[in-house]
């Protein structure tokens, strides 16, 4: 507590109640710094002379060291997360009472007599004129609050709690999409993956929220993810955009794994272009897509793309090979773990198989069948079978909340090599090049590796996040009988 004009436990008693500290803080840490306010004017006391307590003399303050600069960057940076986490919960409660106000006279416009859609223009057009939005777009957005309010409950009200953000929640939103109009699958159920994911989100990012939402719905699904995919490549499309200032964007609708080789392949001419290119990696691989577009081909001694094979690692389980195409019946074709284009992103079998009747090598990958992580080997130095099987155990990158692919990362030493770390599979794991490698080298961060190939990561300001890797295979449970 800071002394201002206020009592303590009213206020942690509001905070406990739902209220929020503006730091952030929990009512706990709350109760904890005002234990430590009461224990120090206490102390401050019980150190003055009879004659000051008789003169009514403020407690002097206890001698106290000087805050260092690594004392004062730690209290700031506590303060700076504390602050956002605060003002992000609050933005999520605010988002919420105005979503469950949408969605109160949607309902009350859908109730009245007449026609339902006639009213809700005639609703949304009176706060659209008074806030210069279009009526069709507050029709949308009360739509909008009003499908979230009544079909997912569950992920509103963790929203407006503050428990989820709003991100979260529009991933929740899109995920399920499939779900809510599957008439096949029960209420119950549907509330059931709600929930679930509800949990995930209120423990991961967005990004593996997004990762993990697609195989929690896909496994709910009644109807199998090839059929789905068979449907859905029907719609593929390309469209064009006006974005202003004489620029645009062409946006490709197709199957994940052909437009991922297409986007790795520009990656790799993008890698290769030549020192004194000024271009920035995006402005390159824009100018080769479109280069090949109009022309057919890249000249090889100005980009080099020609040369170039996309490289594209997609994880597919035995059981998907199993059988021949005209041996398959409807029970093979809801095969319920579809084959993982870099890990994140669910392939149908029928691309798996066509991929892999294009492999001229194919190598063995066993997993756990109790906990689905890759089985791992331990080697003197760094092979190409070690990096193997650390792709298979990691399949992304294994900083906090993050779900780049492996492809994209690097392997690195969790106890550095310089330092006496061994280049074993136990000290290995893969980081993103951008973002985690960078911060684990060049930032206070602290990283170890667990058992089981788990990384505990501890942030600057005590944060500890620990990162297991995700089964990359079917689990075999016990089934009680």
């Amino acid at each position: 507590m800071d002394g201002r004009e206020v009592d303590g436990e009213e206020y942690i008693a509001a905070v406990r109640a739902g209220a929020l500290d503006p730091y952030g803080h929990s009512a706990d840490a709350l109760q904890e710094q005002l234990d430590e306010f009461d224990a120090e004017w206490a102390a401050r006391i019980a150190a003055m002379t009879a004659e000051q307590v008789a003169a009514g003399i403020q407690p002097p303050p206890l001698p106290k060291p000087s805050e260092t600069a690594a004392q004062t960057r730690l209290r700031l940076d506590e303060e700076f997360v504390g602050h956002v986490r605060a003002m992000e919960a609050q933005s999520s409660r605010i988002e919420g009472t105005r979503r469950a106000l949408l969605a109160e006279h949607m309902q009350r416009a859908i109730d009245a007599a007449g026609d339902a859609g006639a009213n809700l223009q005639e609703l949304a057009s009176m706060v659209a004129v008074e806030l210069g939005f279009t009526t069709g777009g507050m029709v949308r957005r009360m739509t909008d609050a009003w499908t979230i309010v009544t079909e997912l409950p569950a992920a509103h009200e963790a929203a407006a709690d503050g428990r989820i953000t709003t991100a979260h929640l529009r991933i929740i939103e899109q995920q399920t999409r499939a779900l809510r109009i599957d008439a096949a699958v029960d209420a119950q159920q549907r509330v059931a993956v709600v929930d679930a994911l509800v949990e995930v989100a209120e423990r991961h990012s967005t990004s593996q929220l997004q990762s993990k939402a697609k195989k929690i719905v896909n496994d709910a699904l009644t109807e199998p993810l090839q059929l789905r995919h068979d449907t859905a490549r029907q719609r593929r499309k390309v469209e064009l955009f006006d974005a202003g200032d004489g620029m645009g964007d062409l946006v490709v609708r197709g199957p994940v794994l052909e437009l991922t080789a297409a986007y790795d392949r520009l990656t790799q001419a993008a890698r290769k272009k030549p020192k004194d290119d000024p271009r920035t990696f995006d402005q390159f691989r824009t100018d080769a897509l479109l280069e090949l577009l109009l022309s057919g081909v890249v000249p090889e001694d100005l980009h080099g793309v020609s040369p170039i094979r996309a490289h594209v690692s997609i994880m597919i389980p035995a059981t998907a090979l199993l059988h021949d195409r005209e041996e398959q019946d409807q029970a093979m074709r809801s095969l319920t773990f579809p084959a993982a284009l870099d890990g994140r992103v669910l392939v149908d079998r029928d691309t798996a198989r066509r991929i892999a009747s294009d492999t001229a090598t194919w190598e063995r990958l066993f997993t756990d069948p109790v906990t689905g992580v890759a089985v791992t080997v331990d080697y003197r130095r760094p092979t190409a079978a070690q990096r193997r099987w650390l792709q298979a155990r990691d399949g992304r990158c294994r900083g906090p909340g993050c779900d780049q692919p492996v492809l994209r990362s690097e392997v690195d030493h969790t106890k550095d090599y310089a330092g006496g770390g061994a280049t074993s599979l136990d000290n290995l794991g893969h980081l993103c090049r951008s973002d985690h490698h960078r911060i684990k080298h060049g930032s206070r961060w602290q990283v170890e590796q667990l058992p089981a190939g788990v990384l505990r990561w501890t942030s600057p300001i005590g944060q500890v996040i620990e990162n297991a890797p995700e089964p990359v295979g079917p689990i075999f449970t016990d089934t009680p009988f």
